[in-house]
């Protein structure tokens, strides 16, 4: 697991760097007419490699092959939904084949069904040399959707409309993903061996046949071969360390695809996309503040998840602490948007919540106030009184506290992107954009309909245990506490979850019973 900072912020799955403004899930991918290169007429996948042969870099005995060997959908788009009911009940994953204003859905079998992740063993990569000797043979898993899309069709969509990325962490509850019209994705983000030697191998990518018959792959365009000319850039040995450094910086271009990590970190993006829906416009926007409450459709639904990552750990100061991770994530339909403006020359800012429908804003109520946030680790804006944390005993009296009192709010975490109104390729985010210099004097905070935002309660932020008794207690996480923000309901805000500490002063110890059946205390998903 990635050694978070204060502020969590770790990557989940196939892509990051998006590449295209927010478009909804409500966005229609549509079927143009004209012509085509490669199409079928009927709507199909097919694996298409890039090129016969690929030349492949070699440092100290290991190499790297960058994406070569793409999905590609024809004449049609291909989305894929994750869901589950409850934590503790199985992923159902459906495709639906989109052929103009015909929508074509399917259930997958649970036996290819990898969680939130994709198909299961979904991709076989098998590596020869020259005398059919295999150097390697390995099943991965097959996300039909990632990063650094690729237009294969003329008259195919004119930029992405689905993330970049499949998977999510425990308690994701729904994932869409796809493959738009005429467009195609990398098969892997990353694909590292040892040469053993070896100049030339030849690769062979597959589609796993139970996976190739549910997605509908006729039987030529479930493989694609590829040369491969290994090429030593260290041929006299004297590659210490460099061979670390050139294979990891070419992987985090793209992601592993274990995907076991536990969130999305998007950046600023690009315009792009069909249209703009989803995306929060700069301007135009009404600036009076009208008396009463915003329309119930303009209006976000904030809920707290249970802690998770609960760790015990003796702080700088010689304290002992119990750290967690906390997320708060928008049900929607509306964005949360919070921006601030600068109060003079003082280093604060006047708060005010913003009101949108069908991507336009049509409101706007004082909240609050933010504050210039100088601390180590830090050194940007928050808002004040997002959320509370508090250790309570069994009977709900509080007997310690967390210090983060204010936040930078961004979407980290993906938790269900079908809910109604549910944000695909976040816009406006990052700590840079979200969070501003010291300089700014304005800013814009957001939570995105269906994304959550990850803090990690680490050092002086996490709850002090020198006056807690050995026993069971419960973190208790609350959004928007004192109701400011104005929201469809706050009967969702609290969650609870029950920890048992025990040990000794300077070996404090924490145990943490699984939340409806998920164990959130080891990596995300592992078997």
């Amino acid at each position: 697991m990635v050694k978070p900072r204060t502020r969590t912020r770790q990557l989940v799955s196939a892509g990051i760097g998006l590449v295209a403004a927010a478009l909804v899930v409500t966005t229609t991918v549509t079927a143009n007419s004209g012509p085509a290169s490669g199409s079928t007429g009927k709507g199909s996948l097919k694996l298409v490699a890039a090129s016969d042969t690929v030349e492949v870099e070699a440092w100290g005995g290991e190499a790297f092959v960058q994406p070569s060997v793409w999905l590609a959908a024809y004449d049609a788009a291909f989305e894929f939904r994750a869901t589950q009911s409850s934590y503790d009940k199985p992923v159902k994953l459906t495709k639906t084949v989109i052929r103009g204003k015909k929508r074509t859905t399917t259930t997958a079998p649970a036996a290819i069904v990898d969680s939130m992740k994709g198909f299961k063993n979904g991709l076989r990569v098998t590596l020869k040399n020259k005398a059919g000797k295999v150097i390697l043979d390995e099943k991965r898993p097959l996300c039909p959707g990632g990063y650094d899309r690729q237009r294969v069709q003329t008259d195919g969509a004119t930029g992405p409309v689905y993330p970049e990325f499949c998977g999510g962490n425990w308690f994701t509850k729904g994932i869409l993903y796809g493959i738009e019209r005429g467009m195609a994705v990398p098969t892997v983000s990353d694909l590292g061996f040892e040469t053993k030697g070896e100049t030339e191998l030849i690769m062979t990518m597959s589609i796993d046949k139970p996976v190739a018959d549910f997605l509908g792959l006729p039987k030529s365009n479930r493989t694609a071969k590829q040369n491969l000319v290994i090429v030593d850039q260290c041929p006299d040995g004297n590659c210490e360390g460099e061979g670390e450094e050139g294979v990891g910086a070419m992987a985090a271009d793209g992601a592993h695809d274990d995907q076991g990590a536990r969130t999305v970190v998007p950046r600023e993006t690009l315009e792009g996309g069909e249209n703009g829906r989803g995306r929060l416009p700069l301007g135009g926007a009404r600036g009076e503040i009208k008396p009463g409450k915003p329309k119930r459709d303009t209006l976000p639904d904030l809920i707290s998840l249970p802690a998770w990552q609960i760790s015990t750990e003796v702080d700088e100061g010689g304290t002992d602490r119990l750290n967690f991770a906390a997320n708060e994530w928008n049900a929607g339909p509306a964005p949360m948007v919070v921006e601030g403006f600068r109060r003079g020359t003082a280093p604060v800012m006047d708060a005010y919540q913003m009101f949108y429908r069908d991507g336009e804003q049509v409101g706007v109520k004082k909240t609050g106030t933010m504050e210039f946030h100088e601390a180590p680790e830090h050194n940007h804006w928050h808002f004040l009184d997002f959320a509370k944390y508090e250790l309570v005993d069994a009977k709900d009296k509080v007997v310690s506290t967390s210090g983060k009192q204010s936040w930078c709010l961004a979407p980290t975490d993906p938790v269900d992107l079908t809910v109604p109104g549910a944000t695909l390729r976040p816009g406006q985010t990052g700590l840079e954009s979200a969070c501003g210099a010291k300089s700014a004097l304005w800013l814009r905070e957001s939570m995105p309909t269906g994304w959550g935002d990850t803090y990690d309660q680490s050092q002086t932020q996490a709850f002090d245990l020198r006056k807690v008794k050995n026993g069971t207690y419960r973190i208790k996480v609350t959004v928007n506490p004192d109701g400011n923000l104005y929201e469809r309901t706050r009967s969702n805000n609290v969650s609870h979850r029950t920890v048992i500490i025990g040990g000794k002063a300077g070996a404090r110890t924490v145990k943490v019973p699984p939340y409806q059946g998920v164990d959130t205390e080891t990596w995300w998903n592992e078997e």
